[in-house]
C-alpha cells in the first residue's frame, strides 16, 4: 500500500479567516450543546471542506468557476462531435417544493411589491411574482450558485447585484465567485470581472447606496470592505479589519451613513463594528471599550438601522448581547443579555431587524426569533424550531429579516430567511411561537441533500438533507414531500422487497429505521459503537444496503459494521486501520457491495485508503488494501460493476483532473478514467459514481457542476448540453446518484433538491400521437427528429408506420431501428 497523507489539515482561508484544524477526523464542537440544539453547522461544513482538499490540503481559489469556464469551452468543442452522454436527457425536478433550504438574502422589487428575489447559499437565485406563494429559479447555469446577498439600484429597477461565497466561518459547499450583476431585472446574471479574484471569494454582504446609482459596499470575509462608484466595474479597498467582515449596511434615506461589522476573529484579535459618514469611503471604529462606546471582543456582529438616528448591534457575546444608539452612533448603551437569543451559534445564525417606523420595535434571531417593543430591554420568544414540522412556526437558524416595502400602519408584513427557506407573518407585532406564521416555500427548491434511495417502482424516494433530516417523496403528493423529523440527515436506503422499510441516518452514523414508509423512525445502533461519536465517524457517514439481501446493511466509522437483521443488531467485520503518527485511524467515507456476492465489499476512507473484503467459513472476514496509484485524497464514492465484480470505479475529492479511477482486476492495477481528447472532465469536484444497471459501459458521475455521462467507461465524457436549460440539474453540487429500478437515474443535489432522468433504452416514435410526446411507449414522440436526437449508442428506436416528412436525417449511433405496424417512409 502506498503511503498516506497525514490527516492533519491546517486550512487557512487567507490570513483573516480563523484556522480550521482537522485532526484524525474532526474535532468536536468547542461549545456546549444547547438543549434545543438540533444540528452542528460547524462540523457539517468542516466535512464538506475535507471532501474537497487537493494533494496539498488546499482548495484552490476559483476552482469551481474555472471548472465552469472549462465546461462551457468543452461544450462548444463537442458540439460537432459524437455525444457520449449515456442517455442523459430531459431531467425532471422532483422537489421538495415545500421544504426550502438556507436563505441568507431577500430582495423586494421597488415597483411591484409582490415581486421578490431570494438568494440560496447552494441553489442560486429564485424569483416570485405573487408575494412568495410560488417560486421559480433564474439563470440555472450562472457560474456560481452560492448566493449570500442581493441588492438593487434605487434609481434603475433593471439593475441588481448578487454576492457569492458564504464566509461566516462555516465555509459551505461552494466557493464564491465574487459579485454578479443583472441588467434585465434579475433574469440573467454575469460575473463582474473585477471581482474574479481571491479578494472576493467570500462576499458575505453587499449594500447599495439608497440614494445614488452605481455605489455599493461589499463585506468580504478575507479582505474587508470594498467600495465601487461605477456599478462594479472597479472596486477600492476602504477598510481592512483584523477579523472577517460579515455585515455592511447603509442607513435608509441617506447617501453618507453606513455601518460595518466583523465576525469570529483569529486568535489574539477582536471583532469590531465601524461607522462611516462618508458613504463608506472612510471608517471609524466603534468597538473601543471606552465609556459610551461599544465593547471590544464582541464576536460576530450584525448591524441594523431604524428611524433616523437609531442604530442597533447584535453581538455574539454571552449567547447574544444587544446594544443601541439613538444619537446616530455618537454614544451607545447596553440593552440586553442573558436571554440567549442567539443560542450557541451566533457566529453562524445572527439576524437583526428594526422597525422603520418605531425605533423601539426590534426582532432578533439566532436559533429562534425574539421580539422586543422596548428597544431590546425585554425579549419575547416568537418562534420555536420544533414547530416547523406542522407549519406552526419557522424553521431554525435565522439569517435575514426583511419588511414589506409598505410596512407601517396596518401593514405588519415581515419575511424571514433561515435554514428552512422563507417564512412570513402578516403582523409581526402579534405573531407568536405557534400562531401567525406562513411558510413561503412553495416551489422554492433549494433543499441540500446528502444522499437518497428509491423503491424500484418509484412508490417512494427518500433522502437525507442538511437541517431537514429524512424527507420522502411519493407520486401522489408530487413535489410536496413528507417531513417527519428535523436536524441533519445523511445517506438513505429502501428495502427493495418491502418499501415500507426505510433506513436513514442522523449525524455521526446514527442509523434509524422506519417500518411505516417513513412516517416515523426509531434509532437502530445496538452494537454499533462508532455511532453518535464524532471522534470515530464522519459527520455524514456512509452505509449501504446489500443488493442481494435487503436485511443486510454495511456501515462505516473507523470500523466497518454489518447487520443481518434489518439493523436491529450490528457487529464489526473490520476494526480501525492505522493512520500515520498523530493522525489517528481514518474514518470510512464510501461503501459498495457487489451484486451476486454480498461478501465482496469495497470501502474507501477519508485519507484515500481503498480496501476490498473476502470471506470464507474457515477464516471469516479478511481485507486487502488495493488503492495502488490512486492519489491520497478523500474517497467520495465507489461503484462495483454489477456484471463483473473485478471491475470497480473509485472517485476521490478535489478540483483535479484525476478524480475518477477504474480497475479491471480487483485493484491490482488502476487507470485514470477522467476522459481523453476534448471529452475529458473539467477539474471539478467529483462526489459520486454509478454504473448503468442495464449497460456496463455506461457510467455517470455527479460533480459540483451537475451530472456527466460516459458510454465507454470514462474514456470519453459528454459535456454538451443537448437540451438547453433542461439538461439539469443546473450548476449545482450533486452529492449522490442512485437508481430507481433500472430506468431512472436520480440526482440528490446539495442545493436544488432531487432530479430524475429516464435513461432510454427503447425510444418510441408515432406521428399519429397528437402530443409532442416524451419517447415512452405510452407517449411516443410525434416527431422522428426528436427520436433521432435522443438516440445514444445501444438504444433501440421503434418507429410506427407512416410517412415522416423530415428528411434528411442522420442516424449516427450504434443500435437497432424497428418499424411497427407496417412500412415507414422518410422523405
Amino acid at each position: 500500500m502506498n503511503k498516506k497523507l497525514t490527516l492533519i489539515w491546517r486550512i487557512t482561508f487567507l490570513s483573516l479567516l480563523p484556522m480550521l484544524l482537522v485532526t484524525g477526523l474532526f474535532v468536536a464542537n468547542s461549545q456546549e450543546e444547547d438543549e434545543d440544539r438540533h444540528e452542528n453547522p460547524e462540523a457539517r461544513q468542516r466535512l464538506r471542506v475535507m471532501q474537497r482538499l487537493d494533494n496539498n490540503g488546499q482548495i484552490a481559489f476559483g476552482a469551481l468557476v474555472k471548472a465552469k469556464e472549462e465546461t462551457d469551452r468543452l461544450s462548444q468543442l463537442q458540439h460537432q462531435n459524437p455525444r457520449f452522454d449515456a442517455g442523459l436527457w430531459n431531467w425532471q425536478w422532483l422537489g421538495p417544493g415545500n421544504i426550502g433550504g438556507r436563505i441568507r438574502s431577500i430582495l423586494f422589487d421597488r415597483v411591484f411589491t409582490l415581486w421578490m428575489w431570494a438568494g440560496s447559499v447552494g441553489g442560486g437565485i429564485w424569483r416570485t411574482t405573487d408575494g412568495g406563494y410560488s417560486w421559480n429559479p433564474v439563470d440555472d447555469f450562472m457560474a456560481n450558485l452560492a448566493v449570500t446577498s442581493l441588492a438593487g439600484d434605487p434609481l434603475n429597477i433593471n439593475v441588481m447585484y448578487a454576492s457569492t461565497g458564504e464566509g461566516f466561518n462555516n465555509i459551505d459547499a461552494l466557493q464564491g465567485a465574487g459579485v454578479f450583476k443583472s441588467t434585465d431585472r434579475g433574469s440573467t446574471w454575469r460575473q463582474l470581472p473585477f471581482t474574479n479574484n481571491v479578494n472576493f471569494q467570500w462576499v458575505n454582504r453587499i449594500a447599495h447606496n439608497p440614494l445614488l446609482s452605481n455605489m455599493l459596499l461589499a463585506a468580504t470575509a478575507n479582505t474587508g470592505i470594498w467600495r465601487t462608484t461605477d456599478g462594479g466595474a472597479t472596486w477600492v479597498s476602504v477598510l481592512t479589519p483584523p477579523a472577517p467582515s460579515t455585515d455592511v449596511k447603509f442607513a435608509p434615506n441617506t447617501s453618507n451613513i453606513a455601518l460595518a461589522a466583523t465576525g469570529l476573529p483569529p486568535a489574539g484579535q477582536n471583532s469590531d463594528v465601524y461607522y462611516s459618514n462618508t458613504g463608506g469611503l472612510t471608517w471609524n471604529e466603534l468597538t473601543t471599550g471606552a465609556a459610551g462606546m461599544l465593547p471590544n471582543n464582541t464576536g460576530r456582529c450584525e448591524v441594523a438601522f431604524g428611524p433616523p438616528g437609531v442604530m442597533y448591534v447584535s453581538m455574539d457575546r454571552n449567547n447574544g448581547e444587544l446594544w443601541r444608539s439613538i444619537d446616530g452612533g455618537a454614544t451607545w448603551e447596553f440593552r440586553n443579555t442573558g436571554t440567549s437569543y442567539l443560542s450557541v451559534q451566533g457566529w453562524y445564525a445572527n439576524a437583526l431587524w428594526v422597525s422603520p417606523v418605531d425605533g423601539n420595535f426590534i426582532v432578533v434571531g439566532g436559533l429562534d426569533l425574539y421580539r422586543s417593543t422596548d428597544g431590546g430591554m425585554n425579549l419575547q420568544k416568537i418562534s420555536r424550531w420544533q414547530g416547523e414540522l406542522d407549519g406552526s412556526s419557522p424553521h431554525a437558524d435565522q439569517h435575514v429579516i426583511v419588511a414589506h416595502p409598505g410596512f407601517g400602519g396596518t401593514n405588519g408584513t415581515v419575511f424571514f430567511g433561515n435554514d428552512g427557506g422563507i417564512y412570513a407573518t402578516n403582523d409581526v407585532s402579534t405573531v407568536s411561537q405557534d400562531a401567525g406564521w406562513i411558510p413561503r416555500n412553495n416551489g422554492l427548491g433549494v433543499t441540500q441533500f446528502y444522499g437518497g434511495a428509491a423503491a424500484p417502482g418509484g412508490s417512494i424516494i427518500v433522502g437525507g438533507a442538511q437541517d431537514n433530516d429524512k424527507l420522502h417523496y411519493s407520486p401522489a403528493n408530487g413535489t410536496n414531500w413528507l417531513h417527519p423529523t428535523t436536524g441533519d440527515g445523511g445517506f438513505a436506503a429502501v428495502d427493495y422487497i418491502n418499501p415500507n422499510i426505510l433506513y436513514g441516518e442522523y449525524t455521526n452514523l446514527e442509523i434509524r429505521r422506519s417500518d411505516n414508509g417513513g412516517v416515523s423512525y426509531s434509532t437502530r445502533i445496538s452494537g454499533l459503537s462508532d455511532a453518535q461519536n464524532g471522534a470515530t465517524s464522519l459527520f455524514i457517514s456512509p452505509f449501504s444496503m446489500d443488493p442481494n439481501v435487503p436485511a443486510v446493511l454495511v456501515a462505516g466509522g473507523t470500523s466497518i459494521w454489518r447487520t443481518q437483521d434489518n439493523a436491529d443488531n450490528w457487529s464489526a467485520i473490520r476494526g480501525p486501520v492505522p493512520g500515520l503518527p498523530g493522525a489517528g485511524s481514518p474514518a470510512c467515507s464510501a461503501i459498495d457491495i457487489a451484486h451476486g456476492n454480498g461478501t465482496i465489499i469495497w470501502v474507501g476512507y477519508a485519507n484515500g485508503r481503498v480496501s476490498r473484503s473476502s470471506w470464507s467459513p474457515a477464516s471469516g472476514w479478511s481485507w486487502t488494501d488495493v488503492d495502488g496509484l490512486i492519489p491520497d485524497r478523500y474517497v467520495t464514492d465507489i461503484a462495483i460493476n454489477p456484471f463483473n465484480t473485478d471491475e470497480v470505479f473509485v472517485t476521490i475529492g478535489g478540483y483535479n483532473f484525476d478524480d475518477v479511477w477504474m480497475t479491471t482486476n480487483a485493484g491490482q492495477t488502476w487507470q485514470n478514467r477522467s476522459g481523453t481528447g476534448i471529452n475529458y472532465l473539467p477539474a471539478v469536484q467529483v462526489n459520486t459514481v454509478r454504473y448503468n444497471p442495464q449497460n456496463e459501459n455506461w457510467v455517470y458521475v455527479g460533480t459540483d457542476l451537475g451530472v456527466f455521462g460516459s458510454e465507454d467507461k470514462g474514456l470519453h465524457w459528454s459535456i454538451l448540453r443537448r437540451y438547453g436549460t433542461n439538461e439539469g440539474p443546473a450548476n449545482v453540487a450533486v452529492d449522490e446518484l442512485f437508481w430507481q429500478g433500472s430506468e431512472y437515474l436520480i440526482a440528490a443535489t446539495h442545493g436544488r433538491g432531487m432530479y430524475r432522468a429516464r435513461i432510454p433504452f427503447d425510444i418510441f416514435v408515432d406521428l399519429n400521437n397528437p402530443l409532442p410526446g416524451d419517447g415512452t411507449a405510452a407517449n411516443p414522440f410525434h416527431s422522428l427528429l426528436n427520436g433521432v436526437n435522443t438516440l445514444v449508442n445501444g438504444t433501440t428506436l421503434h418507429i410506427n408506420t407512416g410517412t415522416y416528412p423530415e428528411a434528411p436525417l442522420t442516424f449516427n449511433k450504434r443500435g437497432q431501428i424497428i418499424t411497427t405496424n407496417g412500412t415507414v417512409t422518410i422523405r
